[in-house]
């Protein structure tokens, strides 16, 4: 069935079955698991997934595409087809009946690349566990998400990202694998959540100093955390305490030295509510 490419979702299918084949290689997909792919589009990788797991939830925005993706995955009954908006619809109770024990979550999919971040975003705000997401996104995108520090692509959501994950970048991929063709590069980005409990006020703490680390990124440390106007008065505190050089740039710090300075944050805010 012949599908059309809508530019207001930001369609680029891919049609290289090599690369098709290296991507399901790359997931290693497995009985155990329960895998939601994001933007299924007419099931070309779902159909190389769907044989080998325990379950598929196709997830595809575009409703134009319900039928081609129901004839791929129709010799699966397996697999579930889903006509939604990822970023809008209720995941826990779609996921919920297939967690069972001993079955872990996967996430795939090849981004849009204008809400690659935002769908990010969503799914590491999902609360149940996830065992990893492997995605294709805009090369740029995924760079940045994996930049070290000190490195020009290295900002916020790096640190965002490192923080809640293991992130590894993976193989390019040419425009030309694509119909239509993309004016860049893309490639895949592995990211493994890190297994340890989270506490959500340090979490907003990590949030509210990295953000304002950034915000003024060609300003030192100290000066873009005075500029804050919940952590100005405690920038210099706080760095001291942190044993964090207030002179260093927000892109010269590591996660690590992100996630000292907003546990010390915590430490500064419940002595001073204490007084």
């Amino acid at each position: 069935m012949k599908v059309t490419p809508k530019k207001r979702y930001a369609q680029h299918f891919l049609r290289d079955t090599g690369i098709l084949n290296r991507i399901a290689g790359l997931i290693q997909p497995s009985p155990a698991d329960l895998v939601l792919e994001v933007g299924a589009g007419d099931g070309a990788l779902s159909i190389r997934l769907a044989p080998m797991v325990f379950r598929l939830l196709a997830v595809e925005i575009d409703n134009a595409l319900r039928t081609a993706l129901t004839q791929a995955l129709a010799p699966y009954p397996n697999a579930n087809v889903i006509v939604e908006d990822i970023l809008e619809m209720d995941l826990l109770p779609v996921l919920s009946p297939y967690l069972h024990p001993g079955i872990k979550l996967r996430i795939v999919g090849n981004l849009p690349y204008n809400i690659g971040t935002a769908i990010i975003e969503r799914m590491l705000a999902l609360p149940v566990p996830v065992e990893d997401m492997i995605f294709m996104l805009q090369l740029e995108t995924a760079e940045r998400i994996s930049a070290a520090p000190g490195s020009k692509d290295y900002g916020f959501f790096s640190v965002y990202c490192q923080h809640y994950c293991d992130v590894r970048m993976g193989f390019k991929v040419s425009p030309a694998c694509f119909v239509p063709r993309p004016k860049v590069f893309s490639a895949m980005l592995i990211m493994r959540p890190h297994d340890v409990p989270r506490d959500p006020g340090l979490e907003n703490n990590f949030l509210a100093v990295t953000k304002a680390a950034f915000a003024y990124r060609r300003k030192t440390l100290a000066n873009s955390l005075r500029q804050d106007r919940h952590l100005g008065l405690l920038a210099q505190e706080l760095l001291v305490r942190a044993g964090i050089d207030g002179s260093r740039r927000a892109e010269d710090l590591s996660v690590q030295e992100y996630e000292r300075l907003s546990y010390t944050y915590r430490l500064a805010a419940v002595n001073k509510r204490g007084r």
